[in-house]
C-alpha cells in the first residue's frame, strides 16, 4: 500500500535539500546515536532515514548494509504525514506492509 503524499511535503522536501545531507559519508555522532537505539531497543537493526522524492537514504545504519530503499516500500513512508508516535508492532499482520519486500524477504 502506497503511503499517502502529507500536505506539507514540498515544504519538507526544500528544508531537507537544505542541508545538503543527503548521500553524505556517515558520521559518528550519528552512528553513535543508531548503535544506541539499536541497544536501547534491542533491535537488530536501527536506522537514521531521510526521505526524498523517491527514496529512503540511510544517513546511519546498524544491522543493514543496504544504502537505500524506494521511497514506495518505505514505513517512514507512511511515518511522515503522521502527527502523534507511528508505531507496526507486527509488520506481517499490518495490512499497509504484508506485502512490501522489506516485510517478506530479508533481513
Amino acid at each position: 500500500m502506497k503511503a499517502p503524499i502529507p500536505p506539507n511535503e514540498k515544504k519538507r522536501l526544500k528544508v531537507l535539500w537544505q542541508y545538503e545531507v543527503l548521500d553524505t559519508v556517515p558520521e559518528e555522532v550519528f552512528d553513535d546515536l543508531t548503535e544506541l537505539a539499536a541497544r536501547i531497543c534491542e533491535a537488530p537493526i536501527a536506522l537514521i532515514t531521510l526521505v526524498d522524492e523517491k527514496r529512503q537514504w540511510f544517513k546511519s545504519k546498524v544491522g543493514l548494509t543496504t544504502k537505500e530503499t524506494s521511497r514506495d516500500i518505505s514505513f517512514c513512508g507512511h511515518d511522515i504525514g503522521q502527527s502523534d508516535l507511528f508505531i507496526v508492532p507486527d509488520a506481517t499482520l499490518d495490512k499497509r506492509f504484508a506485502e512490501n519486500p522489506l516485510v517478506t524477504s530479508d533481513p
